[in-house]
């Protein structure tokens, strides 16, 4: 049976209540394929079964009549279509290795897992991206890259599987391969060229079958060719069972520095003039703290160098002559090696990420977990600090000339300053999404918890905008802490308070605004050691108009907090349902969009907008926006659904000139129903009549596509409480009717789409029919015994399908052996809403936290853990022309004007009151004209890409 685009409705007669006013009534008739339907029941159940047609579109029984779902089990279909694809992703969190400037100071380089970006100085924007065009597996990775000190055009790539790629970066092209077969794993290369007419000579470091680690040297041949594939075999320099992190050369080879853990590894060659022929003589040293870092800088007294090491007690040891002071230069005495000690340095307080010299070797900069920058003058002993960086420090290079730094944070930023005045020369953000840190620190969890806290699922807030499609709004943490666990230093986020804007087209950061209580510029660390946690964004939703926008953010204590203060906290293990007393909080927000700054504007906040049964904030399961109007929908823990909708302050004694002027009325937002569906969840049979007894511990609720039906799925508290399914008019906030045993598991999200129901378990997809009543759920393949986390759902109401994205667990078992093994994987499935069928089944590299559909084209964006962002698209589908959006229903006067009837003066007047949807880098027409219209005052760096502009250009020179 073929899905069709209903018709809206009729307009609604005039109403004498003012809670009656925001009917879809105003709005014009969408564009409507007529099709026949066919009902189950009879022609009599019809005229009595069916929707009134002034008030809903969608035909279903009421809840007085007693209809059993008909379950239908789609036979998936593996033959799913090759025209459906996942673009290349945009976006992606920095890696852990040093940015790389080029000598004319021109252009950055920035390492990612699986390419490298190119950067701009001049104007912040991303040049080129480097991407490998072989990978030997999905797990390969980029362990390094090195620029050519011979020529600055050249670049070499090198990956964990072992292969080194030779780039031409200005041209985009790749010029030589190289694939070494020395290690299993390479956990870090580098290469160096002993003078201008040789081969660079590669130096490996790399994990051994047998689990040690090994330092090879391999020379890479002149053959040019790039499919020259030969594999080759180093040799190897140092084996140890240590596990070595990291190396450092010095000069062309002649000194290698190795480190990791306790253990630091100083080696000379023998040769200076071969060094794949030469031994080394080696070293090794054991310190008190766990080395996180290290840098070398060479001295006037060749081969002589100074040595930085930076510790995780906060230390910094400095060897000034290390080769003499360990007792490796020629002519040194032990008893001289005894009397010298190196250097400490000591004022951070937790782990030093980043220590390097100046290019002259009088200062270290050095940087750690403080977010404050630290230039150390080695001769006076003196320090200058950076302060008020906005995340802690990961990496600190200094170009070649020593005119500028590049700073590297934890919140995917990269600063580029000028030496002399530390002023900012180039600022590149990143999207700032980070894997949310668990509550407890380390000390309290153990690093066995704390590793399966952070590798759980974190569902993060986004959507696109609904206008400017290219737009992802997301929410991302305010601060971002790095966290050592097993010698390896990561970064982890806190609660996420803070909003993005990024465009994922043009791969640039636009905008960033905090929507909750930050701690930006204050100490967020307590006493005992505790992380002092920001309110987190739980729920987010934007009109469909794009000018207003709902969030939702909770904060709770910490247990021991209260129990210091003499209160007792309570904790409800049904899911994650939680209530502490009324020290909880939780906040509804509605932000109106400015077009004049540019940002989202607060303009109601509500607090507690659902109570539990003590009188405490209940936390908020669900929220929606409703399509064509402005109301949002949610659902709370207490089994309550409200739907908020704005409403004109009147202010007392203001001036009466405002009403003729083209300035936005006063508005705030208030409750406009409020259906208790307590009710509901009570089992058959049951006595207990209060409320309280019956709590959600799951909730979604979903509009229909011309917002005049609300659907809400609820779950009990009770396991003896099937969960229902429940279809509300809009206007009249009635039950007509509800269902239960529609789906089973714990629901994860809804959505409608057309006619049909979707509903996404962990159990299973569920899409019921709401005019034939029946339900169809999808069946996991045979090889899949349970699933991971939650669903996470997005349809499309052009094509008719809808994705999902999941986490599966699968269990295999080897030939011949009785052992199981269990492997997870991350898959994005597309299926057809009428047929089940599958249309595409792609598997996904890191775990999706976010799945969107874009409202103006058949594709789908996927963003993972990785801060990776992926298109999912078919090619056969084209893309739609954007929402008029002067056919939306604006607000009504909910005031002492509209109590008596007054009744607005049509669109024209709705839209005149309106605010234009402006966002950075677009502005309507009707506000500016000209060229102004084109770039108004947005910088040059966050402009949308050329071939937009130059459009815009044109459209603005022929009015």
């Amino acid at each position: 049976m073929s899905t069709t685009d209903y018709p809206s409705p009729a307009r609604l007669a005039k109403r004498s209540r003012a809670s009656d006013a925001a009917a879809p009534g105003n709005t014009t008739n969408i564009k409507k394929e007529r099709a026949k339907r066919r009902r189950a029941s009879t022609a009599e159940e019809e005229s009595t079964e069916r929707f009134n047609p002034t008030t809903s579109s969608i035909l279903m029984p009421s809840e007085t009549t007693k209809l059993h779902p008909t379950f239908q089990v789609s036979e998936s279909n593996n033959d799913t279509s090759s025209s459906w694809s996942l673009s290349r992703g945009t976006a992606g969190q920095f890696s852990s290795l040093d940015p790389a400037l080029t000598p004319d100071e021109q252009y950055l380089f920035l390492g990612l897992e699986t390419s490298i970006h190119v950067y701009s100085i001049a104007t912040s924007r991303l040049f080129r991206i480097l991407e490998q065009q072989q990978q030997q597996s999905a797990s390969e990775t980029i362990v390094g890259f090195r620029l050519s000190p011979i020529n600055q055009e050249r670049l070499y790539i090198f990956t964990s599987s072992g292969s080194v790629t030779e780039w031409d970066w200005a041209a985009n092209r790749q010029l030589a391969r190289w694939s070494i077969i020395q290690h299993k794993t390479t956990i870090a290369a580098d290469v160096v060229f002993e003078n201008r007419t040789t081969d660079p000579v590669l130096f490996s470091l790399g994990e051994r079958k047998d689990g040690k680690r090994d330092l090879a040297i391999t020379p890479l041949n002149d053959n040019k060719n790039e499919n020259n594939m030969n594999n080759e075999r180093g040799v190897s320099i140092l084996e140890t069972s240590v596990k070595i992190e990291g190396f450092r050369i010095v000069g062309d080879g002649q000194i290698v520095v190795a480190y990791g853990g306790t253990h630091l590894f100083l080696g000379v060659s023998s040769s200076a003039q071969d060094l794949e022929s030469s031994s080394y003589a080696w070293r090794e040293v054991k310190l008190g703290a766990n080395i996180t870092c290290v840098d070398i800088t060479l001295t006037t007294k060749l081969p002589e160098f100074d040595l930085a090491v930076g510790g995780a007690d906060g230390s910094i040891l400095v060897y000034h002559g290390a080769l003499g002071l360990l007792g490796l230069l020629p002519g040194k005495r032990d008893e001289d090696r005894k009397k010298s000690t190196p250097r400490r340095l000591h004022w951070h307080r937790d782990a030093v990420t980043a220590v390097h010299w100046s290019r002259d070797g009088n200062y270290l900069i050095s940087g750690g977990h403080e977010s404050v920058m630290v230039l150390w003058q080695l001769d006076t002993g003196r320090k200058q600090f950076l302060p008020h960086l906005s995340s802690p420090i990961c990496n600190i290079i200094v170009s070649s000339s020593g005119n500028s730094y590049a700073v590297k944070l934890a919140d995917n930023r990269v600063v580029v300053l000028s030496a002399r005045e530390l002023q900012p020369l180039a600022t590149i953000t990143g999207l700032q999404l980070c894997a949310r840190a668990p509550t407890k620190t380390p000390s309290q969890a153990g690093t066995t918890a704390l590793k399966h806290l952070q590798a759980s699922r974190a569902v993060v807030a986004a959507a696109l905008h609904p206008q400017h499609p290219e737009q992802l709004l997301i929410t991302v943490p305010a601060s971002h802490q790095l966290s050592q666990l097993d010698s390896t230093i990561t970064t982890t986020g806190t609660t996420a308070s803070v909003l993005q804007t990024y465009d994922i087209r043009s791969n640039s950061h636009i905008a960033r605004q905090a929507l909750a209580r930050t701690n930006a510029t204050t100490l967020n660390i307590s006493p005992d050691g505790t992380q002092i946690v920001t309110p987190d964004i739980k729920h987010m939703s934007i009109s469909q108009d794009g000018k207003w926008m709902a969030t939702v953010d909770s904060w709770s204590p910490y247990p021991q907090d209260m129990e210091a203060l003499g209160l007792r906290a309570t904790t409800n293990h049904h899911h994650h349902l939680r209530s502490s007393s009324e020290y909880d909080e939780v906040f509804i927000k509605f932000w109106r969009w400015s077009g004049s700054s540019g940002l989202w504007e607060l303009v109601t906040r509500i607090d507690k907008p659902h109570l539990s049964d003590r009188g405490s904030a209940a936390s908020v399961l669900s929220m929606s926006a409703r399509p064509r109007s402005h109301e949002f929908a949610t659902i709370g823990s207490d089994a309550l659904l409200r739907v908020w909708r704005p409403v004109i302050r009147q202010r007392y004694g203001s001036s009466k000139k405002n009403k003729d002027s083209n300035t936005e009325p006063h508005q705030t937002w208030k409750c406009r129903h409020t259906v208790d569906l307590s009710g509901y969840l009570e089992t058959p049979g049951s006595s207990c009549s209060s409320s309280s007894a019956f709590l959600t511990s799951a909730a979604s609720v979903c509009f229909s596509e011309d917002g005049s039906v609300l659907a809400v799925c609820l779950q009990s508290t009770s396991s003896s409480t099937n969960p229902g399914t429940i279809l509300l008019d809009v206007q009249s906030g009635s039950v007509r009717h509800s269902k239960a045993g529609v789906y089973f598991g714990s629901v994860c999200a809804t959505s409608f789409l057309g006619r049909h129901l979707v509903i996404a378990t962990t159990r299973s997809v569920f899409v019921w029919d709401t005019v034939n009543d029946t339900v169809k759920s999808t069946d996991p393949s045979p090889e899949v015994q349970s699933s991971l986390g939650s669903r996470l759902l997005a349809v499309n109401n052009k094509t008719h399908n809808f994705a999902i994205a999941s986490t599966r667990r699968t269990l295999q078992k080897k030939a011949g052996s009785s052992k199981v093994r269990k492997s997870g994987h991350y898959i994005v499935q597309v299926f057809d809403v009428d047929s089940l069928s599958v249309l595409s089944r792609i598997r996904l590299s890191k775990e999706p936290v976010a799945l969107l559909s874009n409202p103006h084209s058949t594709e789908y964006v996927v963003v993972d853990a990785g801060a990776n962002v992926q298109q999912l698209g078919c090619e056969g589908n084209k893309a739609s022309q954007p929402v008029n959006t002067d056919d939306m229903i604006e607000y009504t006067d909910l005031g002492l004007s509209g109590l008596f009837g007054r009744q607005s003066t049509g669109a024209a007047t709705n839209r005149a009151l309106a605010a234009p949807v402006v966002t950075a880098g677009h502005t309507q027409p009707s506000e500016r004209t000209g060229l102004a219209s084109v770039f108004g005052d947005t910088p040059p760096f966050v402009l949308p890409p050329s071939r937009i502009v130059f459009r815009d250009l044109v459209k603005a020179l022929a009015v």
